[in-house]
């Protein structure tokens, strides 16, 4: 019988189930964190993180450009909804709350009923309310940069693919990422590198290593407990 904490210790990225896809998303998300850390040692690791995304990029275009099997490897609408969400929260957390501490007008600009008007929205009212927050993204570039906007007009696009799949009755390809082997298996030891380096670098505070991988984009581990993932905000 293994040890009551056994599995603290083995490698989790390896055991990830979702579609390719899916998987190149959230190695994107840690790629561009670890670029802006504040840890050396964090953003040292952002370059290979960023070459095996940009590799598996590749692998991924070429199935897509099989035709069905492609298609297959769309998230689902589920998927990107909860996606969506996840955005939504770290968008307010990491970015939003930082740039407009001192300008709470422009933060209502932003999300002018709340931030539950988005994360708590059923799936018929999201995709309308996330898109003008795009737009809202989109108008505040100056401030916040353009790729805020950019990842939001990607999210309903992917969306739209989501929805043109489900309607077509294609299912979502799942598979256990460390079993593809090579250079899939590569990247979840990269993950499980950034995963050990920001615990031990930030040890004191352990909520801070959480928001270098954004967990969100994944399928729930329970699928019985199927709630957005809340994303916890830096801890100065």
């Amino acid at each position: 019988m293994a040890a009551p904490y056994h599995d603290l210790y083995e490698n989790h990225f390896a055991n990830i189930r979702c579609s390719r896809a899916t998987f190149l998303a959230f190695l994107n998300y840690t790629a561009t964190a670890t670029a802006g850390s504040p840890v050396p040692a964090l953003k040292k690791l952002s370059a290979d993180l960023q070459a095996a995304a940009t590799a598996l990029g590749g692998a991924v275009v070429t199935r897509e450009g099989q035709g069905a099997t492609g298609q297959a490897l769309t998230r689902s609408k589920k998927d990107v909804l909860r996606a969506m969400r996840v955005f939504v929260q770290d968008t307010h957390a990491v970015q939003l709350v930082p740039a407009y501490r001192q300008q709470p007008g422009k933060l209502k600009e932003l999300l002018p009923q709340g931030l539950m008007h988005l994360t708590d929205a059923n799936a018929t009212d999201l995709p309308v309310r996330f898109e003008a927050f795009a737009q809202a993204l989109t108008a505040h570039a100056a401030d916040l940069g353009a790729a805020p906007g950019t990842t939001a007009a990607g999210l309903l696009a992917e969306l739209t693919a989501a929805s043109a799949a489900k309607d077509a009755g294609l299912k979502v390809a799942k598979e256990t990422i460390g079993s593809i082997g090579g250079q899939w298996a590569q990247a979840t030891q990269l993950l499980w590198q950034t995963h050990c380096t920001a615990l031990g670098a930030l040890w004191e505070h352990p909520e801070q290593a959480y928001l270098y991988f954004n967990y969100g984009l994944l399928p729930n581990r329970n699928p019985g407990r199927d709630k957005a993932a809340k994303v916890p905000a830096a801890t100065a």
